[in-house]
């Protein structure tokens, strides 16, 4: 059974909070919530964070990265936190470093998004919360329902 947006709203916030969890941070793999899960669900929000630690890294070394950094600055300057988020995940999805036939949109936009809300937690340790609640924000609104009629986190682990 497919779980529900509110799950996968949950799971998302999940995912951010292990993603922006140090690295060396214990964090306990067991979810505890009021939310009800498919048992079949292979959601660990620990993994899938991993994973996109390990994809953002990847993107990090791209001088496209830096570029669309660049303008996501100049764009945060004068706009919310979310808006400025928003703008910076599209600029770097049209440039070539997400730009792969053989990803789905989607998942260049979770890919960006985490690659581009780990940078600016480490850079900008100040903004951490706005940049989760961004983050959150963006992938619920943008990627919440294909994820949802995917199967959930579980199923749509970035690799």
């Amino acid at each position: 059974m497919a779980p529900d947006e509110k799950i996968v709203e949950w799971q998302t916030n999940e995912i951010i909070e292990s993603l922006f969890n140090d690295e060396n941070s214990a964090r306990p793999r067991m979810i505890d919530g009021d939310l009800e899960t498919d048992s079949s669900d292979d959601f660990d929000p620990v993994i899938i964070a991993d994973k996109l630690r390990a994809v953002a890294d990847t993107l990090n070394k791209d001088p496209n990265f830096k570029k669309a950094l660049d303008e996501l600055k100049k764009t945060a300057a004068t706009e919310a936190t979310e808006a400025a988020f928003e703008r910076g995940v599209e600029l770097l999805c049209k440039s070539h470093v997400a730009q792969k036939a053989d990803i789905a949109p989607e998942m260049q936009l979770i890919r960006a998004s985490a690659a581009i809300g780990l940078y600016l937690k480490n850079s900008y340790p100040e903004m951490k919360e706005n940049v989760k609640t961004a983050l959150a924000s963006f992938l619920n609104r943008r990627v919440g329902k294909w994820i949802t009629e995917k199967g959930g986190w579980g199923k749509v682990a970035p690799v």
